[in-house]
């Protein structure tokens, strides 16, 4: 990825960036204007987090928006569907999956909460921003759940055809682990990445621990990549019932 406006694609900018993110899993500040308290704003830094250090990779900071490309699909009597794709996911009817407007909101605050008044900054998330989509976001608990955790899953989809040096989900995550490896964040990884099958389709998968709020939370990634993009899953929770009910739904991933 090129440089914008003086600030590097690798380097210090990494972990200046990863540091305001990790602040925002400590803060206790709500999102203004919206409903999302504490909890909720640990969980989705938590996306945010992944999120951003894939777009800072892997993003080429020019060229059509990825959206204008694919579509964020639809979720319907529980199920998500995706046409460029090809994709469906049956979703738990009890659980709570945001809108489009909500996602934005979100992650809207996490741009503004990592760039805050450094213009350059802001000039790579927008970059960072044409070439994700973000397609859909649920979690087992309704916003402001009286929990401790709220496991949820993602499913992103970031356009990557300008690096054909990626061609396969582990390729991915491979450099995913390596910024993750050069920052700051005291992340591990149990395990080696490896491949499952969902749907049909290979899949990279990649397993993650860090502590947050004084809990241990585990997330697995996975990714395939697919006419050009590379399309993730990222499942986070921090009990094994949580993961058996978050591997339950990506057992019902379908191709066609």
């Amino acid at each position: 990825m090129k440089s914008t406006s003086g600030v590097p694609s690798t380097g210090r900018s990494y972990s200046t960036a990863l540091q305001i993110i990790l602040g925002m899993l400590r803060g206790s500040a709500e999102v203004t204007g919206g409903s999302v308290r504490k909890e909720e704003q640990m969980d989705h830094a938590k996306s945010i987090l992944v999120l951003f250090i894939a777009t800072m990779m892997f993003s080429p900071g020019c060229g059509q928006k990825a959206t204008d490309e694919i579509d964020f699909g639809t979720v319907k009597n529980s199920t998500y569907r995706n046409e460029y794709f090809g994709l469906t996911v049956a979703l738990p009817p009890d659980w709570s999956v945001q809108d489009q407007e909500t996602r934005q909101r979100l992650l809207d605050f996490g741009s503004q909460a990592i760039a805050g008044d450094n213009k350059s900054l802001k000039a790579v998330l927008k970059a960072s921003e044409l070439a994700t989509a973000n397609l859909f976001a649920a979690f087992k608990h309704p916003l402001g759940a009286p929990v401790p955790y709220n496991p949820n899953i993602l499913c992103v989809a970031e356009r990557v055809r300008h690096m054909p040096g990626i061609k396969s989900g582990k390729d991915y995550l491979f450099h995913s682990r390596r910024i993750l490896e050069s920052s700051q964040m005291e992340v591990s990884f149990p395990i080696d990445v490896s491949t499952e099958s969902l749907g049909g389709q290979n899949f990279g998968v990649m397993h993650t621990e860090m502590s947050m709020a004084g809990m241990a939370v585990r997330q697995k990634y996975y990714a395939a990549i697919m006419k050009g993009y590379a399309l993730t899953f990222i499942v986070s929770f921090t009990t094994d019932e949580e993961e058996s009910s978050l591997q339950s739904i990506l057992k019902s991933v379908t191709f066609r």
